[in-house]
């Protein structure tokens, strides 16, 4: 979110930015830049570090309207946009082929007052049309310059060029050089999956569809239908009560695999999770509707991944309009888990209370949600925000490109001192939205319980015991104190719980107290 933010500022700067490849699209780097803000300079650094093939990002309503075709051969019907017959400015330029030339034909292409005759075919600049869901469609760079431009409140036309690698001229660069690259020249980078989390948390494309009430065993029974225009599936909720007046309603969601439900025997595992919904004082079941079955047979892996990531956000959204900020997930799967709170839903997983939860065998401390069990790192000045709430934290910061599994929020945790002690810890991992929204830095702030020296630029590394809940925002300091306090009161009595015999895992702890 950070990046993306980062970003968007440069880009209505007038500066280019990076895009460099992550898990989704294109393997290749690319430079960005907004086209109503190209200026020779700008335009002189696309050409110097790549190719010298500039395309102009535009909208399948912006071809229309400027009259620019598709080139001979293009097919349409492809994953993404097709590229149109190149143009160069009429007016203003030369032969077309300068950085001078080129920055005005793009400032022409992004101007609302050009039309088709202020252009002569073929030239200088090859336009792209782009994909119309953008980067939540197709994930590749004309995408992702115009959803970038849309956010930034600039005109939805821009610029790209494929980055040349420095070690290899002969190929494009890759992420560690694309990264590399914008750290060298002083410059911001973003992937494709920054910008669709960021699509996912700020765009509203859940629509509802209907809504209805019904007396029923559990009382009035108030069903909602909602669709996707993202992903193009649809959902059914169903509340409980009144879910949206529960600090922490109750939620299940339900992923049908029966293509004719209506056809079949009632699903009483379902039913069962209705009946305990309404014991538990209410919340709500999301039902997420299997249209069919073509998925399976025409999408590859990856393919089918990112459809899962889709239909993830969308139950963010409709928890959203639901008006549910931090549910209990009953039966959720850990994906679901870790979306939501990465899309600003407070999340937390409620497996004591949940009627299919198998028995698990615990580890000392209880267990964690997320791969990651460590973080090394030597503490670092902060702005002193803990000791100020009267929980002062040893701050490590987070390296995304390291730790990309870490699980934001609050855990039971130690941490390990370089002498070897181990001291029982509180653990915020996130970006402080309380004072600084989306776009604070990433940081792990551990409060040592009981300890007060000095660890600044020591190396400490530590220990992720137990996933205790999901990032939140508070109102006030006062709220925010009260929920530490009542952090630290779990943490004790997790870290009590855990030295009773009745707890005691079979597997010892290795020397560093962290269990194998």
């Amino acid at each position: 979110m950070t990046r993306v933010q980062q970003s968007l500022s440069d880009l209505a700067a007038g500066r280019p930015i990076v895009l460099a490849p992550g898990p989704t699209g294109d393997p290749d780097g690319y430079l960005l830049l907004a086209a109503e803000k190209a200026w020779p300079a700008s335009v002189a650094f696309l050409v110097q570090h790549s190719s010298g093939f500039i395309c102009a990002a535009v909208t399948r309503r912006e071809c229309t309207r400027l009259d620019l075709p598709p080139m001979a051969g293009t097919d349409r019907q492809q994953s993404g946009g097709w590229y149109a017959v190149a143009v160069d400015a009429i007016d203003g330029v030369g032969t077309g082929i300068s950085a001078s030339d080129r920055a005005h034909t793009l400032r022409q292409l992004a101007s609302p007052a050009s039309t088709a005759r202020q252009f002569t075919r073929p030239g200088h600049i090859i336009p792209h049309c782009v994909d119309d869901g953008g980067v939540l469609a197709y994930p590749g760079p004309a995408e992702v310059i115009t959803d970038l431009n849309r956010a930034a409140g600039l005109r939805r036309v821009g610029a790209f060029a494929a980055l040349v690698s420095e070690k290899d001229p002969t190929q494009n660069a890759r992420a560690h050089e694309c990264r590399q690259f914008a750290k060298v020249h002083r410059l911001n980078w973003v992937t494709a999956d920054d910008l669709i989390l960021y699509r996912r948390a700020v765009d509203l494309h859940v629509r509802t569809t209907f809504t209805v009430t019904h007396a029923g065993p559990y009382g009035d029974l108030r069903t909602s239908g909602f669709h996707s225009d993202a992903t193009g599936f649809d959902y059914v909720a169903y509340r409980i009560g009144e879910p949206h007046t529960i600090d922490t309603p109750l939620v299940h969601v339900h992923r049908e695999s029966n293509y004719a439900p209506h056809a079949s025997p009632v699903d009483q595992g379902l039913q069962d999770m209705f009946a305990f919904v309404a014991s538990h004082g209410g919340g709500a079941i999301v039902v997420e509707r299997n249209m069919n079955d073509i998925d399976s047979f025409t999408l590859t892996p990856d393919e089918r991944d990112r459809k899962r990531v889709g239909r993830n956000a969308d139950i963010a959204q409709i928890l959203r309009e639901l008006g549910i900020t931090a549910p209990r997930l009953l039966a959720s799967p850990a994906d679901l888990h870790v979306a939501l709170c990465d899309l600003g839903i407070a999340a937390v997983l409620d497996p004591a209370n949940d009627p299919a939860a198998a028995p698990t065998t615990k580890s000392p401390m209880g267990s964690t949600s997320t791969s990651i069990h460590s973080v090394r790192g030597v503490v670092t000045h902060g702005d002193q925000r803990g000791r100020e709430l009267g929980f002062p934290t040893a701050n490590l910061v987070v390296d995304e490109d390291v730790y990309t599994e870490l699980v934001d929020g609050v855990w039971a945790g130690r941490c390990v001192l370089p002498d070897g002690r181990s001291v029982m810890s509180a653990v915020s991992i996130g970006r402080r939205s309380t004072f600084y929204g989306r776009v604070g830095p990433r940081l792990l702030e551990a409060h040592l319980l009981d300890f007060q020296e000095d660890l600044y630029g020591r190396e400490i590394t530590v220990q992720l015991d137990h996933w205790i809940r999901g990032q939140a925002t508070f109102a006030s300091k006062e709220e925010l104190i009260a929920a530490l306090d009542s952090d630290v009161r779990n943490i004790r009595a997790l870290a009590r719980n855990a030295r009773s015999p009745e707890h005691q895992s079979s597997t010892a702890p290795d020397e560093n107290g962290a269990p194998e």
